[in-house]
């Protein structure tokens, strides 16, 4: 983990040869007090070269990583999703034994790592908020897959990147929520394309994914729910601490749209519309326990609640939440499910494996 240094007395020296250069750490040296620090490093590092700017930083105020971070800094680890490569990789992958009499069991080997107890609270099947983090994920599926086309809309470039960047985010959460409960990555896989439709726990505010006002109100409520699922047990999991700090991001990003569409004469009717209706039937964002609802209704309200404040913001439209969690139903998202699931399944299974070479 990153630590800060011991050697009170060190200095390292960061330079500047040029206007148009980096500043470039060049070298340390140790000297019994700042001001003498600087002078120190500009006779040192400075003699040879003109300096436009001269950087001498005590050792001890610094935080540096340490040599078993490397892993934490690879970008490889932390977002393989993002690398160039990952597309290509994953598709090799997929082709090396038949997909169709694969599916299977990749879900029964999902559904056997789900079974694996974490503790009272934790992500197996066991814990009590597993039925609430699996629903979730469906949610942050849905909602990464019709962002994906919200990016060539253009409302604006500095927006189309935003979305992006949320919807990615929101695919890569809900892979971390099923590696967390157990799935490999064929599983997951298997989970979101192979899985029919029936068997999907979207919440009812998924099915209302459609224009900007709702998609706005359907990217703020599971921001919301997945901000305070993710509070839960963030202290015990780094990766959901992870998950909810990015949440945290894109729900005040969604909130700024809510307050805008409310603000703006042109939009507040639609809007407030749309948010009514979304935050209506997100109602069952925490209604989907190992059991259902009943089985953890205790808890369920009380997330509820806090689910509650946070779509409740001032300065953006009413909210039409219930006052307590509804149960979540099988089969829901309409044609919005069916038209995610569909694109999804007609790239794997029609795309040459080349496209991404």
């Amino acid at each position: 983990m990153p630590h800060v240094p011991t050697e009170v007395d060190v200095y390292e020296v960061f330079a500047q040869t040029g206007a148009g250069s980096p500043l470039n750490h060049v070298g340390s040296i140790v000297a019994p007090r700042r001001e003498a620090a600087w002078h120190l490093a500009k006779e040192t590092y400075g003699r040879r070269d003109n300096l436009s700017r001269l950087w001498v930083v005590r050792r001890t105020d610094m935080i540096v990583s340490s040599a078993g971070d490397r892993e934490l800094l690879a970008a490889k680890t932390r977002m393989p999703h993002r690398q160039p490569g990952f597309p290509t990789a994953r598709r090799r992958d997929r082709h090396a034994a038949d997909e169709r009499e694969a599916a299977g069991e990749r879900e029964a080997a999902g559904e056997r790592g789900a079974a694996g107890e974490r503790g009272a609270d934790g992500l197996g099947a066991g814990g009590a908020l597993s039925g609430l983090w699996m629903a979730l994920a469906d949610d942050l599926f849905v909602l990464g897959n019709r962002l994906g086309g919200r990016i060539v809309d253009y409302i604006d470039l500095e927006e189309s990147l935003a979305v992006g960047s949320i919807g990615q985010e929101a695919l890569a959460h809900a892979e971390t929520v099923l590696a967390l409960h157990g799935f490999d990555e064929a599983a997951v896989d298997a989970h979101f394309f192979e899985r029919p439709r029936e068997r999907w726990r979207v919440s009812r505010a998924v099915g209302l994914l459609g224009d900007w006002p709702s998609t706005v109100a359907c990217g703020l409520v599971i921001a919301a729910a997945v901000t305070v699922l993710a509070g839960e047990q963030a202290a015990d999991e780094p990766a959901i601490a992870a998950i909810r700090d990015e949440q945290r991001v894109h729900l005040d990003h969604w909130r700024r749209w809510a307050r805008a569409l409310a603000a703006w004469p042109e939009t507040r009717e639609e809007f407030g519309r749309a948010y009514a209706e979304v935050t209506r039937g997100a109602g069952d964002l925490f209604g989907a326990g190992p059991q259902g609802v009943e089985a953890g209704a205790g808890r369920a309200v009380e997330l509820h609640g806090r689910l509650a404040a946070l779509v409740s913001d001032r300065g953006g439209p009413g909210s039409c939440l219930p006052p307590l969690p509804v149960p979540r139903a099988a089969g829901m998202g309409g044609s919005v499910l069916a038209d995610c699931l569909a694109r999804g399944r007609l790239v794997r299974e029609h795309y040459a494996p080349e496209v991404f070479l």
